[in-house]
């Protein structure tokens, strides 16, 4: 769980590096893209779980079925994407909308984690609305306990 820290000059604050500009630049990308002027992807919540040997990602997606979920990873970046089906009210014409407080269409949500983790072994179950990752940490990262020999 080592974090990189990076020492600033406190009068540098208000100047960013273009490196800097950058990288919030393809973060905003990643984490909520646009589908034509509307972003589901904000509309997903998303808890992240950190364990000793394991990260735990869980996203609230009611509505969504499995088949149309998408799970990747690559490096040290875990990208979920998929569909969401517009409420429609069945049988009926000449409906007005009255108010729209969300709609369907295509999704995706990227996760960066600090550390590389082990893409074979990632598991993905949906239950009651919600998507539980279960994405282990690569083994040269985890804890290792080492038992102490006596010298003889």
């Amino acid at each position: 769980m080592a974090r990189e820290l990076m020492l600033r000059d406190p009068f540098d604050a208000a100047f960013m590096t273009l490196r800097e500009a950058i990288d919030r630049l393809f973060d905003q990308a990643l984490v909520r893209p646009f589908d034509g002027g509307t972003s589901l992807s904000a509309g997903l919540p998303v808890n992240l779980y950190e364990l000793p040997d394991r990260y735990h990602v869980a996203i609230r997606m009611p509505g969504v079925r499995p088949e149309s979920l998408e799970v990747q990873a690559l490096g040290s970046t875990l990208t979920i994407r998929g569909e969401m089906a517009a409420p429609e009210i069945e049988n009926e014409k000449n409906v007005a909308i009255l108010r729209r407080d969300w709609s369907g269409g295509r999704f995706a949500r990227t996760i960066e984690f600090g550390d590389p983790i082990d893409a074979e072994h990632i598991e993905a179950r949906l239950e009651n609305g919600v998507l539980h990752v279960t994405v282990p940490k690569a083994e040269a990262i985890r804890p290792r306990v080492i038992k102490v020999q006596v010298a003889r």
